[in-house]
Parts: C-alpha cells; structure tokens; sequence
C-alpha cells in the first residue's frame, strides 16, 4: 500500500449529545464503538456531570452509551452506568454469539479500590445488569497507592473456540517478587463472561520492573493469529509496541516489536481485505499488508495546533472501524473549546484505496 491514500470529510461529527451541563474542564472521552449490523452501531464513553465522588457521595465518572441507526452520521443517547461513589472509565463493548451484548469497565476509588467489572444487556443496549469481575485490588483508605496497585483498561475479544478473552494492564504486581510495575494480564472466559481463568503474562519486561506497558488492544487477524498493541510508558517514551500469537492465549516472553510512528494509547483493528489499521494519542494512522511486519503511515485525520511533544492531549484515547468496503471511521476526544478544558468525544470518517 502506498503511504498517503486516505481522504477524511471535512466535517466531523459529535458522538456524544449530552442534555445536561457537563463539568467544566472535563467533558467526555475514551471512546469505544460496537458494530451491531450493517447500518446500527453502539458507542460508550465516559462522561462527568456532577462534582465527583470526592466531593459528592453520589458522584464519580459515569458511562453514557449510545446509538447509531444510520452508520454512524447521528447519534442518540440510549443508557447510562454509574457506581455511586466510584469512578468509571475505560468502557468497552463486545456481542456474543448469543446476541448478548457485555461491557467492561474498570471501576475506581483511586489509591484504594480497583475493580474491573462486566455488565451484560440482552435487549441491545438499553438496560444493563452486572455480570462479573475480572480482576480487583481492594485496600484500606490510600493503601494502594504511592507506588498505585491498580487495574485497568479492559479490552474484550472473541478466541477461535469461541471463548471470551480480555486482555488489561495490571500493577498489581509491583510489590512482589519479581516486581513488575504493569504487565499486560490476559483471562479467559469459558461461559460467557460469567466467570474468569488465571491470569496470563502477555507484555512485561523481566529485565526492567520499571516498563509500564499499558492499554492494551488486540485483533484477531485474516490469517487466524492474533495481534496485540500496547503502550509502554516508564521505559520506552510510551512508545507503542505488538505482539502476536497463534492462538490468542499464548504470548513470547518480553515487550514485543515497537511499532513505528505511534505514542500512547493505541488502538487497532482488522480490516475485512486483512490488513491492519491503528491508531495512538499521536493521532497518526498507519496501515499494514503484511500482518504487522511492516506499517505505512497515511493522512493524520486531525489537525494539531501543537506538536504532540508539545501538547499530547490534542487527541486523546482514540479508536478507529471498518464503516463500508473502503470507509473507516476514527474517534479521539478532541477539545471541546477554547473556553471549555474539557474534551469532546468526535468522529471523522474517511476512505482508503481498495
């Protein structure tokens, strides 16, 4: 594939349509879309409209879920999920072959709670029960802090046998021996989401217990392996790196191969004519047809005031999909305005050469 080949509208559309003031200097953010059919889509992220739980026994980080019935031009609000007196964050949908729809979270009393629960909505989205926790860390007031022993970011996908994988970045062990500050954990499922397996090592550095690699993403590739992307702060800039694995359970030893042009928060997906997309808080794309031995940089969709070492949150936590045969469609939280702090989650659509 040729470097530069992707067009992007010009107008780019709000995903979230918040009917109440939201906190200033906040906004929305961390955006994750699920596609249902061929024209109806989900999308959950994380929204603050009240002062927090610190302040407001009721308060936290929410998540707000949304609909799209015409290939994601226009969006509805259809739920929200909240843990009164918990932050949650870092959403992420998956369907079931049974047409149940799952999302995780992480669920958070900073320094001393850490949960990673699973909800579960039989009617598409509208109405959502817990279902299970992944992992956890529960602690005393502050316990779990200074260094943080939290679990985060969970990331579904379907194996092969049709068992349900989640992938997250862990520290809980960071006060053992050896001590990792984070490593990406994987469990399996062998029911659903109902219950969950021992933990499995995908990413983390034996020689140095100071590599964070976090935020991990994976894929299941045309060729049947699976790709997993990460970051990996503390030792390598956040800078981002992959892995892959014939069967999405098994995992080499170490960080992986750093993946060019890409910083922070990655994000990638398996187009239908098998190759790879992604995506980072550098806000550039890349594309390969090679399964991820190589990446070829395409247009930025967005416009950067800054140069991202100046200012990294010009576009923040992104995701990008496959909307048609040559149409992909990619989501950042973007500033909401000069006189907002906060961020907007948007999406801008664009078309690659077949």
């Amino acid at each position: 594939m040729s470097a530069q080949n992707t067009l992007y509208n010009k107008t780019m559309r709000n995903i979230n349509a918040l009917n109440e003031t939201i906190d200033a200097g906040y906004g929305s953010q961390y955006c994750r879309l699920l596609k249902l059919s061929r024209n109806k889509w989900l999308a959950v992220y994380t929204v603050r409209t009240n002062k927090g739980y610190k302040i407001d026994p009721q308060g936290g980080l929410r998540l707000e879920i949304a609909l799209s019935e015409d290939n994601g031009n226009t969006w509805s609000i259809l739920a929200r999920l909240k843990d009164p007196g918990r932050d949650l964050d870092n959403g992420q949908l998956i369907q079931l072959p049974n047409g149940h729809i799952l999302l995780a979270c992480r669920s958070v009393r900073w320094q001393s709670s850490y949960r990673l629960p699973v909800y579960e909505s039989k009617d598409g989205g509208k109405n959502w029960e817990p279902l299970s926790i992944i992992d956890y860390n529960e602690g005393t007031e502050g316990s779990l802090g200074n260094p943080d022993k939290g679990v985060y970011e969970p990331h579904f996908v379907l194996l092969k046998n049709r068992q349900l994988a989640v992938f997250y970045a862990n520290e809980k062990h960071v006060t053992q021996t050896p001590s990792y500050s984070q490593v990406i954990s994987e469990r399996i499922s062998p029911d659903g989401g109902k219950t969950w397996g021992h933990e499995i090592f995908v990413a983390h550095d034996p020689d140095n217990k100071d590599a964070r690699p976090g935020m991990p993403v994976c894929t299941r590739m045309k060729n049947g392996d699976y790709i997993a992307v990460y970051e990996v702060c503390g030792t390598k800039g956040c800078n981002i790196y992959q892995k892959i694995s014939s069967d999405g359970i098994n995992w080499a030893v170490g960080l992986g191969k750093a993946v060019p042009g890409q910083t922070g928060a990655p994000f990638i997906q398996s187009l239908t004519d098998g190759r790879l997309i992604i995506t980072s808080n550098r806000g550039n794309i890349s594309m390969s047809d090679q399964f991820g031995k190589s990446w070829t940089l395409q247009n930025r969709p967005w416009h950067f005031e800054k140069p991202y070492e100046q200012d990294w949150q010009q576009a923040l936590w992104p995701s990008v999909y496959q909307f048609g045969p040559d149409k992909i469609g990619v989501t950042a939280a973007l500033p909401a305005s000069k006189q907002n702090k906060g961020h907007q989650v948007t999406i801008r659509f664009g078309h690659f050469k077949k």
